[in-house]
Order: structure tokens, then sequence, then C-alpha cells
């Protein structure tokens, strides 16, 4: 079979200028990962349609947001591990013809935002930050971020950090659509707050997604995260608490719908899956053998990084690398076909399940692709 690099199916934008920071999410990541964590299957949810005129004010009183199931509360980034009650958070979503609607709850016993220039570092500030990936070949994604003055980051990632990506804030979401309901007062130290909510409707103009092209049964790699800072009083005014021994801000935490498995947000594979539907169905709508499948070969691809900083060069069979970690329970069985192509600067692992026409493949940027068999390899 030829290995040929399929076009992605989203027209884009043109961007103009590369943002001049990054933002990482805590992107330092341990030569040695927890892979028990970064091989766990993301979730799922399904977003049902609408035809009501959704008000977006920052609450969830229209009539269709009633019907749209909330996704499970926020877990921490990494372990998955239940988050606070007084900082819990939880979002739902609805679809038409023309925009993915978001709406955000989120617990706060003290709601505080300092940033109010568009584009600047949103997640320096306590805020929801939402990830899209259309395509699920984890390039070519969105980051939002949003804090309680409405202040927006928005910024297209043509591939992940990881790759030699970087974030190019001069996209926009053009015809966005938001609200901000705060159940308290901001930045005022003096109350016990209860909350804030937000209420978006993202066009998927906006996103490179023609009209009515979206339809039942799309899906799409997702995931939500809640930026929160611990907080200090002085004077009246809140600030992000130091360390007081060394002087150094507390590292924000972060708490998210779907575990990374790492503290880091720029791992797209890790994102949860979203369907778009007009109901919703007790089953599943991924097939598990695939999603293993998946697993299989991203395991792979992080022992293959391992490796290389191990030895100085990649892995040349699958063997050298289940020797690094060879508890991981997701290995090659009789019925999935895997095979590896290795030189010394780049590496391509495909496989295909015996039920499957497809062949799925992850290359050593990160990229997955997926093709339809054509013939015998």
């Amino acid at each position: 079979m030829n290995i040929l690099k399929t076009k992605h199916n989203i027209v884009f934008v043109v961007v103009i200028a590369m943002i001049g920071f990054q933002h990482t999410n805590g992107i330092a990541q341990t030569s040695h990962p927890d892979y028990l964590q970064l091989l766990k299957m993301p979730k799922q949810y399904t977003i049902l349609s609408t035809t009501e005129i959704i008000q977006v004010d920052g609450k969830d009183d229209d009539k269709d947001w009633d019907k749209a199931p909330w996704m499970e509360y926020f877990t921490d980034i990494a372990t998955g591990t239940t988050a606070d009650d007084n900082k819990s958070a939880r979002c739902k979503m609805l679809w038409d013809s023309e925009f993915l609607y978001v709406y955000a709850e989120f617990k706060e016993q003290d709601i505080w935002a300092t940033i109010i220039q568009h584009d600047m570092p949103v997640f320096q500030d306590n805020a929801l930050e939402i990830f899209i990936n259309p395509d699920g070949s984890t390039f070519n994604y969105f980051e939002f971020q949003i804090n309680a003055n409405e202040t927006v980051w928005d910024l297209f990632m043509p591939r992940p950090y990881r790759s030699g990506g970087r974030g190019l804030s001069s996209w926009d979401i053009r015809g966005l659509k938001k609200a901000i309901h705060i159940s308290g007062t901001l930045n005022n130290p003096a109350d016990r707050d209860t909350g804030w909510n937000i209420e978006l409707a993202i066009p998927f103009s906006s996103l490179g997604i023609w009209r009515n092209t979206i339809k039942p049964g799309t899906i799409w790699r997702m995931n939500f995260s809640r930026v929160q800072w611990q907080l200090d009083v002085n004077n009246g005014t809140y600030s992000r608490k130091k360390d007081i021994s060394s002087g150094k801000l507390i590292p924000e935490q972060y708490t998210v719908w779907s575990p990374q498995g790492i503290v880091n947000l720029h791992y797209p594979e890790r994102y949860g899956y979203v369907m778009f539907a007009d109901s919703l169905s007790t089953k599943s709508f991924l097939s598990e053998e695939k999603e293993n499948l998946k697993l299989t070969l991203w395991k792979y691809y992080y022992l293959q990084q391992q490796y290389r900083r191990d030895n100085g060069k990649f892995a040349t069979t699958t063997n050298q690398l289940d020797a690094l970690a060879p508890g991981l329970p997701l290995v090659k069985s009789k019925d999935t076909d895997i095979k590896m192509f290795v030189n010394e600067k780049q590496f391509w692992i495909q496989g295909k399940t015996a039920t499957s026409n497809e062949y799925i493949s992850v290359d050593n940027e990160g990229e997955v692709r997926i093709e339809m068999l054509r013939g015998k390899m």
C-alpha cells in the first residue's frame, strides 16, 4: 500500500501572524510519563441538536438547554481524581446548522479576573478553556479561553508544541456570541460568591466548517479545562498566591472533562469524543476495537519518544519498545496487524484490526491518519 498523506477535510482561514508566547499548560514532561494514565480510554459525549433560538445571556433558561445532558464533572487533568466540591465544573452542549453552543457552570467562592485585552494570556486568570480538533488528526486544532471579564484568547494550532507548533492568535472566532453570568460579585474579597456561568455560540464557519456540513453522526475530538489559581487578599484586592519559601507563584490547577493523563492540554489524542446527533442513545458511538488499536499505536509513539531520549535514536522493532514497559495492558494480539517503519529521524506506525477496512497510523510528529483499505500491504 502506498503511504499517502490524506488531505484535511477542513478549510481554514488564512492566518497572518504567530503568537509571541506559548501557553503550554505545564508542558514540561517527565522522561518517563505515567503510561497507564496516558492510555486510558477518553470520554465521549453526545451533542443534541436544537431548533430553538438560543439567547446567549449566560443562563441556561432556554427550553432546549433542559434536554442537553451534562458532561461528567471535571476531574484532575492527569489522574482523573475528583475535584473540590467548592470548585466543581461541568459543561453541556447543543448544536444547530450555524452554531455550536456551549454552557459551562463553575462553582466559585472567590470570582476573580484581571485580564481585559483580547488575545492576552487569559489562562493567567481563572478561566475556561476549550480545545477543538474537528478531524481528529491531532493537527489543525483550536484553543479558546475566557475569563469572568468575558475576555477571550482564541488561537489556531497547526500542530502541537511537541511537534514544533506555535499558536496563531491572529486567528479569531468571527461571529462568536458570549456571555458571563456571575452569582456574586467580581473581584470583591469582602463577600463569598456562589459561582459563574459561561454561555457561548461558536459559529461553525469560524472553524472553516461550511453550513450544513455538520450532520448527525459527525464526530469531533474536544476537551474542556478549568484553570484555577490559589488566591491571596492584600489591601482588599485579590492576587495570585505565592509560595512563602521560594516567593514564586503557586502553580495553577487544571481540572478537565476527559483526563489527559499528563499535565499538558496539547496532547490532542487525549481529548474526548463528541458526536453530533438528534437523539440520545444508550450505546457507545465508538468502536472499542478501533479505540484500543489507537491506544496501542499511541503506546508505541510514547515509547519511541522514551527510547530516543534514552538511546539517542528510535527503536527499530516493537519488541524493543515493549521491553521498556512490559506491564502495559495494551499489546499486540493475533487479531491486530501492526507494522512499524523507521529510519534515523522518522518512524511511522500503522495498524489494522481483523474486522476493520481502515488502516490507522501515527507518525513521529504525532499526526493521525485513517485510510480505507485499498489492497494488500
